[in-house]
């Protein structure tokens, strides 16, 4: 069964990153454009974590995991090959309500973190629910490399024209005709 793609707000929502390596380094970067109030906790991280933290950008816990890192979560990233950890941490999730992905384990997952676009205000995510994500690397590799270059001033100017225009299918029409002549389709 495919994941239902849902986009939501993560400015200032703590975000627990359970993990310090690449993994973990790589689901950081992707996050921060977002604006969350990361939380990573691992004995040992990546430079790059070590650099955030310094620069006050993420809250950093060098120790072991404990439950009670989870407190006032929204969302967590448990980037450990812990098989066993990912089990204790999705179960409290599901308790708690908390989104929760197990890097590498779909089946510890309430939501799959997508391969992401970022391109100003629009953002692209790609899945495969979990099957191959080397498909949806290829997959946001290939989008990404055919997307104009000015595609965040053709968001802004639609999003210009929409709010002048009143709501309707003339509106909609129009803007569908600017997005066509714009992207060549």
């Amino acid at each position: 069964m495919p994941y239902f793609p849902l986009f939501v707000e993560l400015k200032d929502r703590r975000v627990v990153v359970v993990g310090g390596g690449s993994v973990a380094s790589r689901k950081v970067e992707k996050l921060l454009p977002f604006g969350p109030l990361i939380k990573v906790v691992a004995p040992k991280v990546t430079d790059y974590i070590q650099r955030l933290a310094e620069e006050g950008r993420l809250e950093l816990i060098k120790r072991k995991f404990r439950m009670g890192d989870l407190k006032d979560a929204h969302m967590v990233i448990v980037a450990v090959d812990n098989i066993r950890l990912q089990e204790r941490i999705y179960k409290h999730c599901i308790k708690r309500g908390i989104h929760c992905n197990a890097v590498d384990s779909p089946k510890l997952c309430t939501f799959l973190f997508p391969s992401l676009i970022v391109k100003g205000e629009l953002v692209i995510g790609i899945s495969t629910s979990g099957k191959a994500p080397a498909l949806s690397a290829g997959l946001r590799q290939y989008i990404e490399s055919r997307l104009p270059e000015d595609i965040q001033e053709l968001l802004s100017l639609l999003e210009d024209l929409r709010n002048a225009m009143p709501e309707g299918e003339e509106r909609r029409k129009k803007l569908s005709l600017i997005v066509k002549d714009k992207l060549g389709l």
